[in-house]
């Protein structure tokens, strides 16, 4: 089985479905789910930064909490699957692009893996541009 990395703010497009490029997110997750294509993992920090998302949705009035905590409990049931890279790993990789540790934990994930990651945060494509395992969610197939 070949895995791929989402993060989080891929996954908040299969429940905030009012953003851009939500086509391709849906198509990666259900190649993952429908067609087992792959499987999905992230860091376990996907899990607080998916509920965040949630509840800042909520909160500006993108969605009501009630269904905020049902799309949460939805996209846990995904089967994404938590794994935790090294820290120091992750350390390097903040250190190494100038990023946050949070999004240098999902590279150092896709690094420890040789996996693609997934990701529709435009400042963080843009900080690690070059990478050839990072991939914009717009590009998906």
């Amino acid at each position: 089985m070949s895995y791929v990395i989402v993060d989080a703010s891929v996954s908040l497009k299969w429940a905030l479905n009012d953003g851009e490029h939500v086509a391709q997110a849906v198509a990666l997750r259900d190649a993952a789910v429908r067609e087992r294509r792959f499987e999905m993992l992230a860091p376990s920090l996907w899990v607080y930064e998916i509920a965040n998302g949630l509840i800042v949705a909520a909160r500006r009035g993108r969605i009501d909490v009630a269904t905020g905590e049902r799309a949460l409990r939805l996209l846990l049931a995904l089967g994404v699957r938590l794994v935790d890279p090294a820290p120091v790993e992750t350390y390097r990789e903040t250190e190494r692009f100038g990023i946050t540790a949070y999004d240098a934990a999902y590279l150092a994930l896709a690094r420890a893996l040789d996996a693609p990651l997934w990701t529709g945060d435009r400042r963080f494509y843009q900080a690690v541009q070059g990478d050839p395992l990072v991939r914009w969610i717009g590009e998906f197939v």
